[in-house]
């Protein structure tokens, strides 16, 4: 009796120009596959870029459904909520958006899916606990005594979502505070930077100069490594490190990898097909 075909999995992040950003995001779409469950549920599991790095979506979509794949669940892969997340990867994928959102994809050259292929949108869901322990994971190493360290979060953030950014990037400050980080400051280091409460630099030297803290750690919350992490941020901690008698750590990496991470997108993945049930709803939310 012949196998019914499988769905595939696509992972659909942001894409970057920087040499060896798309490979780290296809790594980690590797690490998601290695999972035996997901293995299993998917007959492949892809990586496909919105702008600046191939495959594009609608390349990898068409892809997957010529080779006898069932229907392509896409987990749209950005840290929080953002017009590329609510509006670009459901219009492109040929889904129901406004009308405005289709002609400003074409616009900007994209080309749209037509409506009514067997694609499912899978939303990432809340990263708060998963971001909060990646924050802990990358700073352990360097940390001698959390008592006394504090944490510059460095976002790329959302004009449009800009409250959305503000509530994960608290609730990820009382997660680290919880942890035992003496103090805890963000900075906007895209094209929201305007919207910053403090600049990078003025960002890391107020955090210096909290109460009992005496080393800096500056993580990024960025998917993978870009200009940001060496030009914006590199430079906003040279130009305080010249000047504070307080340490500041900076390491210039990245969220990715994560193995949590590609854990929590297998475990959406089987979600959409059902397989897990009502038991990862927390996981999710």
């Amino acid at each position: 009796m012949p196998k019914l075909p499988k769905p595939a999995l696509l992972i659909a992040a942001h894409g970057s120009k920087v040499e060896g950003w798309a490979q780290r995001v296809q790594e980690f779409g590797r690490h998601v596959a290695e999972s035996p469950s997901v293995a299993a549920a998917f007959a492949v599991v892809e990586v496909a870029f919105l702008e600046n790095a191939k495959p594009s979506i609608p390349v990898a979509v068409q892809m997957a459904l010529s080779s006898g794949c069932s229907e392509v669940i896409v987990v749209p892969f950005f840290v929080s909520v953002s017009a590329h997340a609510a509006e670009d990867v459901p219009g492109i994928l040929g889904l129901d958006v406004p009308e405005h959102v289709r002609r400003r994809l074409l616009a900007e050259g994209h080309q749209p899916l037509p409506p009514g292929l067997p694609i499912r949108l899978a939303p990432l869901g809340g990263l708060r606990s998963l971001i909060s322990r990646n924050v802990v994971r990358r700073t352990s190493l360097a940390s001698k005594l959390r008592q006394r360290e504090g944490v510059v979060l460095c976002a790329y953030g959302s004009t449009i979502h800009h409250e959305v950014w503000e509530t994960l990037l608290g609730e990820v400050r009382e997660s680290l505070l919880e942890a035992g980080f003496a103090a805890v400051n963000h900075a906007y280091v895209g094209h929201v930077v305007g919207l910053s409460p403090e600049p990078t630099a003025e960002a890391i030297t107020a955090c210096a100069k909290e109460a009992n803290v005496d080393r800096v750690h500056v993580v990024p919350l960025l998917m993978a490594r870009s200009r940001l992490q060496s030009h914006i941020i590199g430079a906003a901690v040279a130009d305080v490190s010249d000047r504070l008698v307080e340490e500041v750590l900076y390491e210039g990496d990245a969220i990715l990898p994560d193995g949590d991470l590609a854990a929590h997108v297998g475990v959406v993945g089987l979600a959409a097909l059902g397989i897990l049930t009502s038991s990862v709803d927390r996981v999710l939310a």
